[in-house]
């Protein structure tokens, strides 16, 4: 299950201070980690170690700070890069599917540390892949309207996506 107690990660893009969806930070941190086991299964260009220093930096601290995916310190092409691994790693897990606490928490290591998966039992892969999607969506402004005024789409829970 995804999404017992929650602790959101507003996700941005553009320009439009209303321009973001929240992500909860457990699927949004394993949606990190995974882009970055796919960053390192292909060519490195220049600048691509720090990239992946921010997504995992960004996956760490979840909720703490907002996530850009335009952020202004990457280039286009980083951006695109990013954009193009996240894709990738939704794709991934969408495939396989659900995983176990124990499988996930052997996958997605933080330094010696397994990722904190909350009170998760299991981990949704299509939940997450769903989030990767929206973020895919939010980058080309095709997400549907918000049904209420002055709440935001909230991805990566069971039974998403909400509004909040």
């Amino acid at each position: 299950m995804i999404g017992c107690v929650t602790k959101t990660v507003p996700v941005e893009y553009g320009d439009d201070d209303d321009r973001f969806i929240w992500a909860y930070d457990v699927s949004f941190g394993i949606l990190l980690f995974e882009a970055i086991s796919v960053a390192a299964e292909r060519p490195q260009s220049e600048g691509t170690a720090e990239v992946l220093d921010d997504l995992r930096a960004h996956a760490v601290i979840g909720g703490s700070a907002a996530f850009a995916l335009d952020d202004h310190r990457w280039s286009e092409s980083q951006q695109n890069f990013v954009h193009e691994i996240i894709a990738e790693a939704g794709r991934q897990l969408r495939r396989r599917g659900r995983m176990t606490r124990a499988e996930a928490e052997t996958r997605y290591v933080t330094g010696n540390e397994p990722f904190a998966l909350r009170l998760e039992e299991y981990v949704d892969g299509a939940v997450v892949a769903d989030l990767a999607d929206a973020m895919d969506r939010l980058i080309h402004d095709d997400l549907p309207p918000v049904p209420t005024l002055g709440h935001h789409w909230f991805y990566g829970v069971e039974g998403g996506p909400r509004t909040t």
